[in-house]
């Protein structure tokens, strides 16, 4: 199959690689990360975890969809005829664009789900989704617009193009941001499980089949600075409120007065006006929502982090903790006022192998 636009065949137009670091970079990973993502020349945006997929609205106004590879036998599949309400939703398109994204499912992502559906016959895709989740499409990239090529145009002139068009329930716009937002983009989405973002050059041309070093580059977990540190036994309490989403079958509420666990959700009873509250988990069951960890400076325990994102078993039972050595991973080291601390930071594994008075403070300060 061929699809020409201003001359050019985007069917089977080669996909542009993102660039990463090398093994063999010498420098520090994340300052240079941080070095453009600061520059004010970068735009960038978060990274699905789905199949990349280029979108085309022909000159007649038929649609097709392709993934980044060929099929076994050859050539680029057409699966357009899968995405029917995606399509519907991108009719407004001009005749004569192609879009660039990912196929992605937003509540369940990860490359192998989407091609557990889409590699199916196309009846059966279509029934799996009508039966679980529609499949959605995040579009970044616009490479063709009303009849125009924009392979040579400046990247910050097609985020401009890509913003002329509306989002809708299965169809997401990708939101460019640079400088101090883009960096908070990129720790946020690490911290929320997201595989990490993708920056690139306001002057980057869109280059089929090539990786031009720094023109884009792909910021993923591999940033994150690990450092080993021990519980000190100090917990916070749990907040007591529960402010959530799940109120009609929330399972957790206590008497205003009395503050007497209740078995069983109360909503009936709280929209009756009873004095009755929904309270968090953890408040319900006497947890903490967490642990401090610390390192040695000059013999004296250091406290470097407060580690909220922690099962059960130690919300339950943080004495059994104390003292033992984790290590932990973090998106930054701050330092405030002369102050260390982990941001968004979690823990890794539990060292058996460590003792508290090997974790020494010089492996935060450095």
């Amino acid at each position: 199959m061929e699809i020409f636009i201003d001359g050019i065949d985007f069917f089977n137009l080669d996909a542009m690689k993102y660039y990463s670091f090398a093994k063999t970079f010498k420098g520090n990973k994340k300052a240079k990360a941080k070095e453009l993502v600061f520059s004010e020349y970068y735009y960038g945006s978060r990274k699905m975890d789905g199949i990349w997929t280029m979108i085309i609205k022909d000159m007649d106004g038929n649609f097709h969809s392709r993934s980044r590879t060929e099929s076994v036998n050859g050539g680029y599949a057409d699966k357009a005829e899968w995405i029917p309400h995606i399509c519907k939703e991108l009719e407004a398109l001009p005749n004569g664009t192609a879009l660039i994204g990912e196929i992605y499912f937003p509540d369940n992502e990860g490359s192998r789900k989407v091609t557990s559906v889409l590699n199916c016959l196309k009846d059966t895709c279509l029934s799996k989704q009508e039966k679980g989740e529609w499949l959605h499409f995040y579009a970044f990239d616009v490479v063709a617009y009303a009849g125009k090529s924009m392979l040579k145009t400046r990247f910050i002139n097609r985020i401009a193009t890509l913003n002329k068009i509306a989002p809708n329930e299965h169809v997401e716009i990708s939101n460019y941001v640079k400088g101090k937002e883009l960096w908070e983009l990129y720790l946020d989405t690490i911290e929320n499980g997201g595989e990490g973002i993708v920056i690139t050059h306001i002057d980057s041309e869109y280059y089929p089949g090539k990786r031009p070093a720094w023109k884009t580059l792909k910021l993923k977990k591999e940033l994150e600075d690990t450092i080993d540190a021990f519980c000190d036994g100090a917990t916070k309490p749990p907040t007591k409120i529960y402010n959530g989403k799940e109120l009609e079958t929330w399972p957790y509420w206590i008497e205003d007065r009395t503050e007497k666990r209740l078995e069983g959700c109360r909503i009936i009873d709280y929209t009756n006006g009873m004095p009755v509250t929904p309270v968090t988990k953890g408040y319900y069951n006497g947890w903490v929502s967490a642990i401090s960890f610390s390192v040695m400076d000059n013999g004296k325990p250091k406290h470097i982090a407060w580690i909220s994102n922690i099962p059960d078993e130690i919300k339950a039972n943080p004495d059994k903790f104390k003292n033992k050595v984790a290590a932990l991973t973090a998106m930054e080291i701050e330092c405030i006022d002369g102050e260390y601390s982990l941001r968004h930071g979690r823990i890794e594994n539990w060292r058996d192998d460590k003792k508290p008075e090997d974790c020494d403070f010089s492996q935060v300060a450095n």
